[in-house]
Protein backbone atom coordinates (compact mmCIF):
# COMPACT_ATOMS: atom_id res chain seq x y z
CA UNK A 1 0.00 0.00 0.00
CA UNK A 2 1.36 3.34 -0.84
CA UNK A 3 1.47 5.66 2.23
CA UNK A 4 1.38 9.58 2.59
CA UNK A 5 1.77 12.65 4.65
CA UNK A 6 -1.22 11.07 7.05
CA UNK A 7 0.32 7.26 7.05
CA UNK A 8 3.76 9.20 7.85
CA UNK A 9 2.24 10.72 11.36
CA UNK A 10 0.83 7.31 12.23
CA UNK A 11 4.24 5.67 11.58
CA UNK A 12 6.94 8.32 12.90
CA UNK A 13 5.07 11.06 14.60
CA UNK A 14 5.89 10.12 17.99
CA UNK A 15 9.76 11.36 16.97
CA UNK A 16 10.33 14.83 18.33
CA UNK A 17 12.04 17.95 15.93
CA UNK A 18 14.85 17.60 18.52
CA UNK A 19 14.88 14.10 17.47
CA UNK A 20 14.87 14.66 13.65
CA UNK A 21 14.81 17.71 12.05
CA UNK A 22 12.07 19.49 10.21
CA UNK A 23 11.87 17.49 6.66
CA UNK A 24 9.83 18.39 3.42
CA UNK A 25 6.93 15.79 4.43
CA UNK A 26 6.74 18.28 7.55
CA UNK A 27 6.33 21.23 5.25
CA UNK A 28 3.72 19.55 3.15
CA UNK A 29 1.77 18.44 6.15
CA UNK A 30 1.78 22.14 7.66
CA UNK A 31 0.77 22.86 3.92
CA UNK A 32 -2.43 20.83 4.31
CA UNK A 33 -3.37 22.10 7.02
CA UNK A 34 -3.21 25.74 6.35
CA UNK A 35 -6.83 24.82 4.11
CA UNK A 36 -8.42 24.08 7.17
CA UNK A 37 -11.26 26.79 8.07
CA UNK A 38 -9.73 28.41 11.06
CA UNK A 39 -12.16 31.50 11.87
CA UNK A 40 -13.07 31.55 15.03
CA UNK A 41 -10.53 29.26 16.25
CA UNK A 42 -6.78 30.19 15.39
CA UNK A 43 -5.99 33.80 17.31
CA UNK A 44 -5.91 36.76 14.33
CA UNK A 45 -3.03 38.28 13.27
CA UNK A 46 -3.83 42.06 15.76
CA UNK A 47 -3.69 45.55 13.73
CA UNK A 48 -3.40 44.18 10.40
CA UNK A 49 -3.08 47.62 8.14
CA UNK A 50 -5.83 48.89 6.18
CA UNK A 51 -5.70 49.98 2.89
CA UNK A 52 -2.09 49.48 0.98
CA UNK A 53 -0.39 48.94 4.00
CA UNK A 54 3.05 50.94 3.49
CA UNK A 55 5.91 50.55 4.64
CA UNK A 56 5.89 52.54 7.31
CA UNK A 57 2.52 51.14 8.83
CA UNK A 58 3.61 48.06 8.65
CA UNK A 59 6.73 48.86 10.44
CA UNK A 60 4.32 50.47 13.41
CA UNK A 61 2.22 47.30 13.14
CA UNK A 62 5.34 44.75 13.63
CA UNK A 63 6.81 47.29 16.72
CA UNK A 64 3.33 46.90 18.32
CA UNK A 65 2.56 43.54 18.00
CA UNK A 66 6.51 42.47 18.77
CA UNK A 67 6.18 39.75 21.32
CA UNK A 68 2.58 38.55 20.81
CA UNK A 69 3.74 35.51 20.04
CA UNK A 70 1.48 34.09 23.91
CA UNK A 71 -1.43 34.90 21.52
CA UNK A 72 -1.22 31.12 19.99
CA UNK A 73 -2.79 27.94 20.23
CA UNK A 74 -1.93 24.26 19.84
CA UNK A 75 -3.42 21.28 18.24
CA UNK A 76 -4.91 20.49 21.10
CA UNK A 77 -6.42 24.38 21.96
CA UNK A 78 -8.10 23.95 18.22
CA UNK A 79 -9.40 20.52 19.19
CA UNK A 80 -11.30 21.55 21.69
CA UNK A 81 -12.87 24.36 20.37
CA UNK A 82 -16.42 24.51 20.46
CA UNK A 83 -16.07 25.42 16.74
CA UNK A 84 -14.26 22.71 15.51
CA UNK A 85 -16.17 21.01 13.01
CA UNK A 86 -15.94 24.63 10.67
CA UNK A 87 -12.89 23.58 10.34
CA UNK A 88 -13.93 20.99 7.96
CA UNK A 89 -16.47 22.98 5.69
CA UNK A 90 -14.35 21.93 2.81
CA UNK A 91 -16.54 18.58 2.00
CA UNK A 92 -14.18 17.42 -0.74
CA UNK A 93 -11.34 16.75 1.53
CA UNK A 94 -12.85 16.09 4.59
CA UNK A 95 -11.84 12.70 4.93
CA UNK A 96 -8.28 13.58 4.56
CA UNK A 97 -8.08 16.75 6.34
CA UNK A 98 -10.16 15.37 9.84
CA UNK A 99 -7.62 12.07 9.66
CA UNK A 100 -4.67 14.65 9.39
CA UNK A 101 -5.65 17.08 12.11
CA UNK A 102 -6.33 13.86 14.66
CA UNK A 103 -2.69 12.44 13.54
CA UNK A 104 -1.42 15.90 14.41
CA UNK A 105 -3.37 16.08 17.54
CA UNK A 106 -1.61 12.37 18.40
CA UNK A 107 1.64 12.86 17.22
CA UNK A 108 4.64 14.19 19.49
CA UNK A 109 6.07 16.06 16.70
CA UNK A 110 3.12 18.30 16.36
CA UNK A 111 1.20 18.45 19.31
CA UNK A 112 3.39 21.23 21.20
CA UNK A 113 3.29 23.56 18.37
CA UNK A 114 2.02 26.72 18.59
CA UNK A 115 -0.43 28.18 15.62
CA UNK A 116 -1.04 32.07 15.51
CA UNK A 117 -1.34 35.65 13.43
CA UNK A 118 -4.40 34.12 11.18
CA UNK A 119 -5.64 35.93 8.39
CA UNK A 120 -8.38 34.78 5.70
CA UNK A 121 -10.20 36.86 3.75
CA UNK A 122 -11.80 37.56 0.01
CA UNK A 123 -12.24 40.71 -1.97
CA UNK A 124 -14.45 40.59 -4.59
CA UNK A 125 -13.53 43.92 -5.86
CA UNK A 126 -9.83 43.48 -5.75
CA UNK A 127 -10.12 39.98 -6.76
CA UNK A 128 -8.47 38.20 -3.81
CA UNK A 129 -8.53 35.21 -1.50
CA UNK A 130 -5.87 35.30 0.95
CA UNK A 131 -5.49 33.10 3.70
CA UNK A 132 -2.49 32.82 6.33
CA UNK A 133 -0.81 31.67 9.38
CA UNK A 134 1.82 31.27 11.26
CA UNK A 135 3.77 28.04 13.54
CA UNK A 136 6.25 27.93 16.16
CA UNK A 137 7.37 24.65 16.67
CA UNK A 138 9.01 23.15 20.09
CA UNK A 139 12.62 23.83 19.01
CA UNK A 140 11.28 27.76 18.34
CA UNK A 141 11.86 27.99 14.44
CA UNK A 142 8.86 29.49 13.43
CA UNK A 143 6.92 28.46 10.40
CA UNK A 144 4.83 31.25 7.74
CA UNK A 145 2.58 28.93 5.49
CA UNK A 146 0.50 30.75 2.95
CA UNK A 147 -3.01 28.85 2.01
CA UNK A 148 -3.41 27.92 -1.82
CA UNK A 149 -6.25 28.29 -3.86
CA UNK A 150 -9.31 27.55 -1.76
CA UNK A 151 -13.09 26.26 -3.20
CA UNK A 152 -13.65 30.24 -3.85
CA UNK A 153 -14.24 31.57 -7.65
CA UNK A 154 -12.74 34.36 -6.83
CA UNK A 155 -9.42 32.34 -5.75
CA UNK A 156 -9.52 30.32 -9.04
CA UNK A 157 -9.90 33.80 -11.09
CA UNK A 158 -6.66 34.81 -9.26
CA UNK A 159 -5.21 32.16 -9.82
CA UNK A 160 -5.52 32.77 -14.16
CA UNK A 161 -4.84 36.43 -13.51
CA UNK A 162 -0.82 35.73 -12.75
CA UNK A 163 -0.57 34.75 -16.24
CA UNK A 164 -0.95 38.93 -16.99
CA UNK A 165 -0.62 40.63 -13.88
CA UNK A 166 2.61 41.33 -11.35
CA UNK A 167 1.97 41.41 -9.11
CA UNK A 168 -1.55 40.42 -8.31
CA UNK A 169 -3.21 41.88 -4.97
CA UNK A 170 -2.60 38.44 -3.08
CA UNK A 171 1.02 38.69 -3.87
CA UNK A 172 1.34 41.98 -2.31
CA UNK A 173 -0.25 41.28 0.51
CA UNK A 174 1.77 37.88 1.14
CA UNK A 175 5.25 40.20 1.60
CA UNK A 176 3.11 42.56 4.30
CA UNK A 177 2.12 39.25 6.21
CA UNK A 178 5.89 38.28 6.30
CA UNK A 179 7.36 41.53 7.64
CA UNK A 180 5.06 41.55 10.32
CA UNK A 181 4.76 37.87 11.57
CA UNK A 182 8.52 38.13 11.24
CA UNK A 183 8.29 40.95 13.17
CA UNK A 184 5.74 39.54 16.15
CA UNK A 185 8.21 36.36 16.34
CA UNK A 186 12.30 35.65 17.06
CA UNK A 187 14.37 32.64 15.54
CA UNK A 188 15.03 31.35 12.38
CA UNK A 189 12.18 31.40 9.50
CA UNK A 190 10.51 28.80 6.86
CA UNK A 191 8.23 29.85 4.32
CA UNK A 192 5.63 27.13 3.17
CA UNK A 193 2.86 27.14 0.73
CA UNK A 194 1.31 24.55 -1.16
CA UNK A 195 -0.10 25.06 -4.91
CA UNK A 196 -0.69 29.23 -5.22
CA UNK A 197 0.56 29.60 -1.31
CA UNK A 198 3.94 27.94 -2.87
CA UNK A 199 3.86 31.08 -5.26
CA UNK A 200 2.87 33.85 -2.70
CA UNK A 201 5.59 32.12 -0.52
CA UNK A 202 8.42 32.53 -2.79
CA UNK A 203 7.00 36.46 -3.89
CA UNK A 204 7.32 37.18 -0.27
CA UNK A 205 10.61 36.09 0.28
CA UNK A 206 11.85 37.63 -2.95
CA UNK A 207 10.27 41.02 -1.42
CA UNK A 208 11.06 40.96 2.15
CA UNK A 209 13.53 43.13 3.29
CA UNK A 210 17.01 42.19 3.77
CA UNK A 211 16.85 41.56 8.00
CA UNK A 212 13.76 39.25 7.42
CA UNK A 213 15.67 37.73 4.26
CA UNK A 214 18.59 36.55 6.27
CA UNK A 215 16.02 34.60 8.87
CA UNK A 216 14.83 32.73 6.19
CA UNK A 217 16.35 29.11 5.84
CA UNK A 218 14.11 27.35 3.10
CA UNK A 219 11.28 28.06 1.16
CA UNK A 220 8.91 25.72 0.42
CA UNK A 221 7.27 26.00 -2.61
CA UNK A 222 4.88 22.66 -3.19
CA UNK A 223 3.40 22.96 -6.36
CA UNK A 224 2.81 26.17 -6.90
CA UNK A 225 2.34 28.22 -10.29
CA UNK A 226 5.25 30.01 -11.68
CA UNK A 227 5.45 33.81 -12.61
CA UNK A 228 4.83 35.66 -15.37
CA UNK A 229 7.77 35.91 -18.09
CA UNK A 230 10.80 37.92 -16.64
CA UNK A 231 10.24 37.68 -12.75
CA UNK A 232 12.45 34.59 -12.64
CA UNK A 233 15.18 36.76 -14.10
CA UNK A 234 15.07 39.54 -11.94
CA UNK A 235 17.90 40.34 -9.45
CA UNK A 236 15.39 39.99 -6.84
CA UNK A 237 14.45 36.48 -7.34
CA UNK A 238 18.08 35.43 -7.43
CA UNK A 239 18.72 36.40 -4.46
CA UNK A 240 16.57 34.09 -2.85
CA UNK A 241 16.74 31.31 -5.76
CA UNK A 242 18.98 29.07 -3.56
CA UNK A 243 16.80 29.04 -0.24
CA UNK A 244 13.73 27.81 -2.74
CA UNK A 245 12.44 23.91 -2.55
CA UNK A 246 10.68 23.31 -5.05
CA UNK A 247 8.83 19.64 -5.10
CA UNK A 248 5.84 18.74 -7.68
CA UNK A 249 3.65 15.27 -8.63
CA UNK A 250 4.82 13.16 -11.63
CA UNK A 251 2.45 14.38 -13.61
CA UNK A 252 2.21 18.22 -12.50
CA UNK A 253 0.17 21.09 -14.06
CA UNK A 254 -0.47 23.80 -11.59
CA UNK A 255 3.31 23.54 -10.36
CA UNK A 256 4.82 23.90 -14.32
CA UNK A 257 2.65 26.82 -15.24
CA UNK A 258 3.56 30.35 -16.56
CA UNK A 259 7.36 31.32 -16.20
CA UNK A 260 9.29 28.80 -13.50
CA UNK A 261 13.03 28.32 -12.48
CA UNK A 262 15.25 25.27 -13.39
CA UNK A 263 15.64 23.49 -9.74
CA UNK A 264 12.35 21.25 -8.80
CA UNK A 265 12.23 17.41 -7.73
CA UNK A 266 9.14 15.49 -8.77
CA UNK A 267 7.56 12.68 -5.90
CA UNK A 268 5.36 9.73 -6.84
CA UNK A 269 1.61 10.52 -6.76
CA UNK A 270 -1.42 7.66 -6.23
CA UNK A 271 -3.67 9.46 -7.93
CA UNK A 272 -4.13 10.33 -11.44
CA UNK A 273 -3.94 13.68 -14.00
CA UNK A 274 -4.77 16.74 -12.18
CA UNK A 275 -5.79 15.26 -8.86
CA UNK A 276 -2.46 14.31 -7.96
CA UNK A 277 -1.87 18.46 -6.70
CA UNK A 278 -4.19 17.27 -3.76
CA UNK A 279 -1.46 16.94 -1.24
CA UNK A 280 -2.57 13.71 0.38
CA UNK A 281 -1.81 11.75 -2.72
CA UNK A 282 1.76 12.36 -2.67
CA UNK A 283 3.52 9.04 -2.09
CA UNK A 284 6.23 8.55 1.59
CA UNK A 285 8.25 6.02 1.87
CA UNK A 286 10.00 5.69 4.77
CA UNK A 287 10.20 9.48 6.47
CA UNK A 288 10.88 10.62 2.69
CA UNK A 289 8.95 11.40 -0.30
CA UNK A 290 8.71 8.91 -2.92
CA UNK A 291 11.08 10.66 -5.13
CA UNK A 292 11.28 9.93 -9.28
CA UNK A 293 13.63 11.15 -12.28
CA UNK A 294 11.48 13.49 -14.20
CA UNK A 295 7.69 14.52 -14.69
CA UNK A 296 5.52 12.20 -17.10
CA UNK A 297 6.66 12.39 -20.48
CA UNK A 298 3.18 13.75 -21.57
CA UNK A 299 2.03 16.04 -18.83
CA UNK A 300 5.47 17.68 -19.57
CA UNK A 301 4.27 18.01 -23.21
CA UNK A 302 0.97 19.70 -22.81
CA UNK A 303 2.36 21.84 -20.25
CA UNK A 304 4.91 23.15 -23.04
CA UNK A 305 2.39 24.07 -24.98
CA UNK A 306 0.05 25.75 -22.20
CA UNK A 307 3.06 27.90 -22.28
CA UNK A 308 3.32 28.41 -25.46
CA UNK A 309 -0.52 29.30 -26.25
CA UNK A 310 -0.22 31.72 -23.12
CA UNK A 311 3.27 33.28 -25.25
CA UNK A 312 1.34 33.68 -28.19
CA UNK A 313 -1.76 35.28 -26.91
CA UNK A 314 -1.63 39.20 -26.27
CA UNK A 315 -1.63 40.35 -22.78
CA UNK A 316 -5.24 41.57 -23.91
CA UNK A 317 -6.44 38.79 -25.27
CA UNK A 318 -5.55 36.84 -22.40
CA UNK A 319 -7.73 39.42 -19.70
CA UNK A 320 -10.51 39.30 -22.41
CA UNK A 321 -10.16 35.32 -22.18
CA UNK A 322 -9.91 35.05 -18.45
CA UNK A 323 -13.28 37.72 -17.74
CA UNK A 324 -15.22 35.96 -20.42
CA UNK A 325 -14.92 32.95 -18.97
CA UNK A 326 -15.45 33.90 -15.35
CA UNK A 327 -18.60 35.73 -16.28
CA UNK A 328 -19.92 32.35 -17.53
CA UNK A 329 -18.68 30.78 -14.41
CA UNK A 330 -20.63 33.27 -12.18
CA UNK A 331 -23.63 32.70 -14.10
CA UNK A 332 -23.94 29.32 -12.48
CA UNK A 333 -25.52 31.29 -9.26
CA UNK A 334 -22.91 28.90 -7.00
CA UNK A 335 -20.78 30.97 -4.58
CA UNK A 336 -17.89 28.60 -4.35
CA UNK A 337 -17.05 25.28 -6.06
CA UNK A 338 -18.59 23.02 -3.33
CA UNK A 339 -22.36 24.39 -4.38
CA UNK A 340 -21.29 24.01 -7.23
CA UNK A 341 -20.70 20.39 -7.05
CA UNK A 342 -24.07 19.74 -5.09
CA UNK A 343 -26.02 21.31 -7.77
CA UNK A 344 -23.74 20.92 -10.94
CA UNK A 345 -26.86 19.81 -12.94
CA UNK A 346 -27.79 22.98 -12.22
CA UNK A 347 -25.30 25.27 -12.59
CA UNK A 348 -24.27 23.74 -16.07
CA UNK A 349 -27.34 24.26 -17.47
CA UNK A 350 -27.24 28.39 -16.39
CA UNK A 351 -23.65 28.23 -18.06
CA UNK A 352 -25.15 27.02 -21.08
CA UNK A 353 -27.44 29.30 -21.10
CA UNK A 354 -24.56 31.99 -20.38
CA UNK A 355 -22.73 31.14 -23.18
CA UNK A 356 -25.51 31.48 -25.79
CA UNK A 357 -26.43 34.74 -23.90
CA UNK A 358 -22.87 36.33 -24.80
CA UNK A 359 -22.59 38.70 -27.45
CA UNK A 360 -20.93 37.26 -31.41
CA UNK A 361 -17.01 39.26 -30.40
CA UNK A 362 -16.69 37.59 -27.35
CA UNK A 363 -17.65 34.09 -28.66
CA UNK A 364 -15.93 33.91 -31.57
CA UNK A 365 -12.69 35.79 -29.10
CA UNK A 366 -12.81 32.60 -26.89
CA UNK A 367 -13.68 30.22 -29.51
CA UNK A 368 -10.28 31.32 -31.27
CA UNK A 369 -8.51 31.01 -27.89
CA UNK A 370 -9.60 27.92 -27.31
CA UNK A 371 -8.75 26.81 -31.23
CA UNK A 372 -5.06 27.80 -30.69
CA UNK A 373 -4.66 25.76 -27.68
CA UNK A 374 -5.47 22.58 -29.35
CA UNK A 375 -3.58 23.85 -32.19
CA UNK A 376 -0.43 24.02 -30.43
CA UNK A 377 -1.44 21.01 -28.62
CA UNK A 378 -1.53 18.87 -31.38
CA UNK A 379 1.48 20.20 -33.09
CA UNK A 380 3.55 19.61 -29.51
CA UNK A 381 2.52 16.08 -29.50
CA UNK A 382 2.59 15.09 -32.92
CA UNK A 383 6.22 16.65 -33.13
CA UNK A 384 7.02 14.66 -30.22
CA UNK A 385 6.08 11.53 -31.49
CA UNK A 386 7.79 12.08 -34.59
CA UNK A 387 10.81 12.60 -32.77
CA UNK A 388 10.26 9.30 -30.74
CA UNK A 389 9.90 7.22 -34.11
CA UNK A 390 12.91 8.16 -35.53
CA UNK A 391 14.97 7.21 -32.48
CA UNK A 392 13.51 3.92 -32.37
CA UNK A 393 14.69 3.64 -36.25
CA UNK A 394 18.36 4.90 -35.31
CA UNK A 395 18.69 2.36 -32.83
Amino acid sequence: MKTNIITYLQTYGQETFSERAFSEVDALILCQFSYLKFDGIIPRMPGWPAGNGGQDEIQAVGAKNAGRAQDMVTILDIWRNPNRERMFYDTRFEEENRALAEQMLLSKRFQNARFGLFLDFIDDKEQVQFSTLTCVLEDGSVKIIYRGTDESLVGWREDMDMAFTYPIPGQEYSGRYLELAAGCLKGPLDILGHSKGGNLAVYAAMNASQSVQDRINTIYNMDGPGFKKGVCSLELFAKIEPKIVKIIPRSSLVGMILENYGGYRVVDSSAVGPLQHFACSWVVEGREFAYLQKVDEGQRIFNDAIREWLDRLTEEEQRAFVDTLFEILEESGAADLIEFSQDYRHCITRMLNAVQNQDAAKRKQAVRVIRLLFQISGEMFKSEAQDWILEKLEK
